[in-house]
């Protein structure tokens, strides 16, 4: 297998590969938590313009999102792994809308099978790719640059497709230790940091088809 980690901000043009979409705090941690409580289906938007919209048009569905981190008005929920972890969504449908992730998803569609993941699925992750001859891990990053945290995950993502083993009490302390930690802890996501360092709390992988997130398989 061959594997890449890329800046999905920065990249140019996408090959067409399998690819992983990594946003860990917090849009690809908190979509599988989600899905876990009962979500049919996420409707993931690029613009708070469109998720309202789609709002309107399904009067149902359940708005959650965030731009730079803070909930948008109107919205049932933030972006928020710790927030939504425990919410009964059996039967709804979810429109999300995220600063970093959803921008990066809109970027790749189109270039190949997408899946998104973070350390809470990553294992049903590997196992739903360990055929797959090219894998690109797409980092979602931030508008001002790099972000550690993702940066991280897509290396322990990386051991795991590697057959390795890594250790997770040493990835748990970088994450803890990382810049984007304590800009999240500055914001109140100091909880998200708990909910986000769950190993393999979620037992599925999430597909993106091109339309709707999902439960794979």
């Amino acid at each position: 297998m061959e594997i890449s980690i890329i800046d999905g901000r920065k990249e140019r043009e996408f090959r067409k590969s399998t690819k992983v979409l990594v946003d860990v705090f917090r849009s690809t941690t908190t979509i599988p938590y989600i899905l876990k409580m009962g979500c049919n289906r996420i409707i993931p938007t690029a613009s708070i313009s469109e998720a309202r919209s789609i709002r309107k048009d399904l009067p149902d569905t359940v708005l959650i999102g965030e731009r730079l981190g803070i909930r948008i008005r109107g919205f049932d929920y933030n972006n928020s792994p710790y927030e939504v972890a425990n919410v009964d969504f059996s039967g709804k449908t979810v429109v999300f809308t995220s600063t970093n992730g959803t921008r990066v998803l809109e970027r790749i569609k189109g270039k190949g099978e997408i899946f998104l993941a973070s350390f809470v699925n990553a294992r049903s992750t590997a196992q739903s790719l360990k055929d797959m001859d090219t894998v690109d891990i797409v980092l979602s990053n931030r508008p001002d640059g790099p972000a550690d945290e993702d940066m991280i995950f897509g290396e322990y993502l990386r051991e795991i497709l590697e057959g390795k083993t890594p250790d997770q009490d040493a990835y748990r302390e970088r994450i803890i230790s990382s810049k984007g930690s304590r800009r999240l802890s500055m914001i109140g996501g100091k909880h998200d940091i708990e909910y986000t360092m769950k190993y393999d709390a979620v037992d599925f992988t999430v597909h993106y088809d091109g339309k709707y997130v999902v439960r794979y398989g």
